[in-house]
């Protein structure tokens, strides 16, 4: 089971937008909290957004967001220089120094690996990554939703040791539990971290590795759906720490996530039938009803955050992004469209979620379960 993706769950109000992306000054922040022997601490980056009381989101040129009060920080100073994010190399280094002895850097077209897994792993990943990255723009070509590119490489961690990736973890985000989880993506740092297979040093050729993981096919799973997180963040699809539902952005995930044992990438495209999701699906659904009604989950992602109600959650998000997709793809565009304007730590409340949903939809509430129901209970998963 996949864990929710990092999320900021506190939020600003009223808040500025500043000028757009690819067109803010470089900015230095001094933090009020000292650093390593007592040593000011300052971030380079950007200025987000503003709120009336002079909080200020910052992202730093390393990807990573800082939602700072005014306590927190000295007035921002600006520089002649555009904000840019740090080219490869630098990121690499940044890498590195955050993970420690034993880690290596691989670079493929649109990634920075830092990887103490083997070599051979590392470049499966690498092929593995870059194949969901084409996929994920084939899948948008010809649609009505824009997306744009990449302005940099995005960051991938991988730990072959899951002692060490849950020690890192902790470190990132010691509110949360990961003890069962394989891989996350950090919507607040932009990094994606996954753990390799156990006894991935024993590999001796690639066929090795595909061998293994055509045994573990969630192992893959994970890797394509934490990917399809931090490509949605950073293509435009979604905006970080705007209020994105939950059952979107994990339905997205879990479409595009089922391994396929027939590639050389134990993972082909996109929209193959979820073997765990469907049975949860149908298992949560009886005489056209569902055990999580569907207001719940459109109205709020208070399902996520339930363990009680986190399978149901995830299975019926899946489902709903499913149908959408294989029966009404414009209405699939419309929202995803309708969402990409969203503003960071802006909060959208139940009301306008449902209301942003019938929209686009053209439909009832009522009405689209009613069809929804109908489609999924012939939609059977392939062996």
């Amino acid at each position: 089971m996949h864990r929710r993706f990092l999320q900021l769950m506190t939020c600003l109000f009223c808040l500025t937008t500043v000028a757009a992306f690819g067109e803010d000054p470089l900015q230095t922040v001094t933090l009020t909290s000292s650093g390593a022997g007592g040593a000011p601490t300052r971030l380079t980056g950007r200025v987000l957004v503003e709120a009336p009381d002079g909080g200020i989101l910052f992202e730093e040129r390393t990807g990573r967001l800082h939602n700072l009060t005014p306590k927190e920080f000295t007035s921002a100073v600006g520089r002649s220089a555009a904000f840019s994010y740090l080219p490869p190399d630098e990121l690499a280094a940044l890498l590195l120094q955050q993970t420690g002895a034993g880690s290596a850097i691989h670079q493929t077209e649109h990634f920075v690996i830092c990887s103490d897994a083997s070599e051979l792993y590392t470049k499966f990943c690498g092929r593995l990554l870059e194949k969901v990255f084409a996929e994920y723009l084939k899948f948008f070509e010809g649609s009505d939703v824009q997306l744009t590119p990449l302005t940099a490489k995005l960051p991938v961690l991988v730990f072959r040791d899951v002692a060490r990736f849950q020690e890192f973890a902790r470190r990132q985000h010691p509110d949360t539990d990961f003890s069962d989880v394989p891989g996350y993506y950090s919507v607040r740092d932009n990094q994606m971290l996954i753990t390799a297979v156990s006894g991935d040093r024993a590999f001796r050729t690639n066929s090795d590795v595909v061998r293994e993981l055509k045994k573990k096919p969630r192992q893959v799973e994970t890797i394509v759906h934490e990917a399809v997180h931090q490509l949605a963040f950073n293509t435009g699809l979604q905006v970080r720490y705007a209020d994105n539902p939950m059952w979107l952005s994990e339905g997205l995930a879990v479409f595009f996530e089922r391994a396929s044992g027939r590639s050389s990438t134990v993972w082909s495209r996109p929209g193959e039938v979820s073997r765990i999701h469907l049975p949860g699906f149908k298992a949560a659904t009886s005489q056209n009803r569902l055990r999580l009604p569907l207001s719940d989950l459109l109205e709020s992602d208070q399902a996520f955050q339930t363990p009680d109600n986190l399978a149901d959650a995830y299975a019926e998000g899946w489902a709903i992004t499913y149908f959408l997709i294989r029966s009404d793809r414009a209405a699939f565009d419309r929202l995803l469209s309708h969402l990409q304007n969203r503003k960071p730590l802006q909060p959208v409340d139940a009301t306008t979620r449902l209301a942003e949903f019938e929209a686009a939809t053209g439909r009832p509430l009522e009405d689209f379960e009613r069809y929804f129901l109908r489609y999924m209970s012939r939609v059977r998963a392939r062996p």
